[in-house]
């Protein structure tokens, strides 16, 4: 069943108007912790029929004036369709020009040299005036489709491409360790290559309460440069699996109509649902353009449309998709987030891929939920700077393991059962765990941009800061 969002604001813009479309965007991600938003950046196929099914049930409506919006049919008619529904309007004006025809009695809050910085005086202004017309919400918290998952979550992944541990180490050590959530490859559970043992250990791991997530395997799949891998694959290596959710099995290459690539990841959430009892969470690629960089321009609305659609625990997209560099990737995900924010619940956005701890802060105060990562058996983890090494620059952190906070990271230092690559993970696991009950209580407490600024030192912070001012908006 289709969810349709109740919209506390309506903006009303041109788009032909540089000045109006960026103070439209500021508009939408200042006021969406107290107002539900809607604007034609979240649209998804038909303009027309999405204005028509927003605009009855929005509380009220505020138009842009500029000059390209006194000559927009588009504007007129939105504005026109407003009117005889009776909806309040609440202008602003981001460059001087008189209002439309028929609309120049409405009282007007002028944003005339707005940068969209939330302590301008109209722009307090104009909250005060939503506030009359529209009750302000108390921001949705963080909300988890998972029974027994505190959001922000780091799921420690096992694969068999390029890690120190085989799959069947890697699920075992995860086991004594008692990690609580767990994501294992699809690819290295298809029966001929699936370890005899491993079906054991994560019945195990989800006795002792950890949530088991199943990956499609794609990643090991294109590493590898296997082609055989398909979907039908992924439906035998889940066959006699313990899990609790299951990724679906990707649309790689999805069409560059963003209504078409809806539609094939809707398809495949549909035909891997055939493949287990457990609930199946989408995964949503981004098309690439002719010079190879990723089209990111509809990622926002498609994952709102997808979330509105299926309600998912959560919908995952990759991080190296997201933009080239982390600044780029925070940006994209608070567009995510953003569009996300416009719906009556709260959707969690899971990113594939993300095991540093510097990224995961930073796209976590960003808006995302939930990441997964090869880290802990690939790299070393400093607990004091909490950057990553070389695997082989364990000896220089081996103190850190001896003063654990987990017992089983301080045992396995003195266990001559535990070789070198054991050490080395229980050591990281150690660190990543307490990292993420920071990572959570700062969520928790609203305290993620102390954690960022603590984590990354001031320089760094005052850079970040700069460059997303609205990171912890």
């Amino acid at each position: 069943m289709v969810r349709h969002t109740v919209a506390d604001v309506y903006i009303v813009y041109s788009s032909r108007d540089p000045l109006a479309a960026a103070a439209a965007a500021h508009l939408a991600a200042l006021l969406r912790p107290r107002w539900t938003v809607f604007w034609d950046d979240m649209i998804v196929g038909d303009f027309v029929e999405a204005i028509e099914r927003e605009m009855p049930i929005a509380g009220c409506v505020i138009p842009i004036w500029s000059p390209a919006a006194r000559n927009s049919e588009s504007v007129r008619d939105e504005l026109a369709l407003a009117r005889k529904l009776n909806k309040d309007m609440v202008p602003v004006r981001v460059e001087a020009c008189n209002a439309p025809y028929a609309y120049g009695q409405l009282s007007t809050v002028e944003l005339l040299d707005w940068n969209g910085d939330s302590d301008h005086g109209g722009f307090k202004q104009l909250v005060r005036k939503l506030a009359s017309v529209v009750p302000a919400r108390a921001p949705a918290p963080r909300a988890s489709g998972f029974a027994d998952v505190t959001l922000p979550a780091m799921f420690l992944s096992v694969s068999s491409h390029e890690t120190h541990l085989k799959p069947i180490e890697a699920v075992r050590a995860l086991r004594v360790f008692n990690a609580k959530t767990v994501l294992v490859s699809a690819y290295d559970l298809l029966p001929e290559r699936r370890h005899r043992g491993i079906v054991r250990e994560l019945t195990r791991l989800r006795k002792q309460g950890a949530v088991v997530l199943v990956d499609s395997g794609n990643y090991e799949a294109y590493r590898r440069g296997d082609s055989t891998w398909t979907a039908a694959s992924f439906k035998t290596a889940l066959e006699g699996i313990p899990h609790d959710y299951a990724f679906s099995f990707d649309v790689l290459r999805p069409s560059k109509s963003p209504t078409v690539a809806v539609r094939e990841i809707l398809a495949a959430v549909a035909r891997d649902a055939q493949a287990t009892t457990k609930p199946v969470i989408p995964i949503v690629h981004a098309p690439k353009k002719s010079n190879g960089n990723y089209d990111l321009d509809h990622i926002p609305s498609m994952i709102r449309e997808i979330a509105d659609q299926l309600g998912p625990p959560l919908i995952a997209i990759p991080e190296r998709e997201l933009g080239p560099g982390l600044v780029a990737s925070a940006r994209t995900v608070r567009r995510i987030r953003a569009a996300l924010d416009t719906l009556p619940f709260y959707q969690p956005i899971h990113l594939l891929g993300t095991g540093n701890p510097w990224s995961i802060a930073i796209l976590a105060a960003a808006g995302a939920d939930s990441f997964d990562g090869l880290e802990w058996c690939r790299v070393v983890a400093d607990d004091v700077t909490r950057r990553l090494y070389h695997f082989q620059q364990f000896d220089f952190f081996a103190y850190q393991a001896r003063v654990a906070s987990s017992p089983v990271t301080a045992a396995a230092m003195d266990d001559d059962l535990v070789d070198f690559a054991g050490k080395v993970a229980f050591h990281n696991l150690d660190v990543l765990t307490r990292f993420a009950a920071e990572l959570q209580t700062g969520a928790a407490s609203n305290r993620l941009e102390a954690l960022v600024r603590e984590l990354l030192g001031r320089e760094n912070a005052t850079q970040l800061a700069n460059q997303i001012p609205d990171l912890f908006a």
